[in-house]
């Protein structure tokens, strides 16, 4: 009875609830202002009446199309191929992920936690020492180097949670090594294989700093284009821009929370 009341405490406690409100307002205050200014007339004046001409634009505009269209290309290769390297890497070592001295768990973790200016640099200057032509290949490779990670280890705590038994089953009816990883954990670890590969995609499709750096001349991915814009100054096509950025990573949340909530009404039944 007592945490009962301690937890209703909580949840109506004015001064927690007036930092939640704040902490929202510092997140997603810029962003509002942001998609405000996209509807404006004259986007540094507030009262000079909402219109849609800047979206009509935006839409029919081919300098916008082409980033936009190559930042997606580039966002579902780079998400494949690091969804297949972080699966592969957690299939081979989730047996083994508790006896993993710290210093190879750390050695996994290490592209997510470097500056992106330093990883960026560094697979810079791997691509000029094979001699490879930066551009789309390199960003694609660029992209998945880092993602990787990610998908690494949404998948091995996806892994962890399988029933060993299950297999073990499949074993006792004579299903191969094979057998067992195709029919028995594959069909478990989908779910958890959207999720990286959604996450990898998002990750790729909003970066701006490794793909600075690994895109070489000739290739502008959507993040390329704003900063381009940007130097010029602020126009209401690059607030377009942004909000379009806005809305296609608001969707890709969306998918992936909506995904993960099937899920468990799934398992509760």
């Amino acid at each position: 009875m007592d945490l009962k009341r301690g937890g209703s405490m909580r949840r109506s406690n004015p001064l927690v609830a007036t930092m939640f409100f704040i902490v929202l307002l510092f997140l997603y205050a810029p962003l509002g202002y942001l998609i405000l200014q996209t509807f404006l007339n004259n986007p540094n004046d507030l009262q000079s009446g909402f219109t849609l001409n800047w979206i009509i634009k935006l839409f029919h505009s081919p300098s916008v199309w082409d980033p936009l269209i190559t930042s997606l290309e580039i966002g579902i290769l780079s998400a494949s191929l690091a969804l297949m390297v972080g699966t592969l890497g957690a299939v081979g070592l989730v047996d083994f992920a508790a006896f993993l001295p710290a210093a190879v768990q750390s050695l996994i973790m290490l592209p997510i936690l470097l500056p992106e200016v330093i990883t960026g640099l560094s697979l810079l200057l791997f691509f000029l020492l094979l001699k490879v032509e930066l551009g789309f290949t390199t960003v694609v490779i660029a992209h998945a180097s880092f993602s990787a990670s990610f998908v690494y280890f949404i998948m091995l705590e996806q892994l962890k949670k399988l029933d060993p038994q299950m297999a073990e089953a499949a074993e006792d009816l004579g299903a191969t090594s094979n057998q067992i990883f195709w029919r028995v954990t594959m069909p478990n670890i989908i779910p958890g294989m959207m999720g990286g590969w959604l996450l990898a995609f998002t990750l790729s499709f909003d970066d701006f700093l490794i793909s600075f750096f690994t895109s070489g001349a000739g290739l502008t991915t959507l993040p390329l284009k704003i900063y381009s814009l940007m130097r010029i100054g602020i126009t209401p096509e690059l607030n377009g821009l942004s909000f379009l950025m806005i809305c296609i990573s608001t969707f890709l949340v969306l998918v992936l929370v909506s995904k993960e909530q099937s899920r468990k009404w799934v398992l509760k039944g």
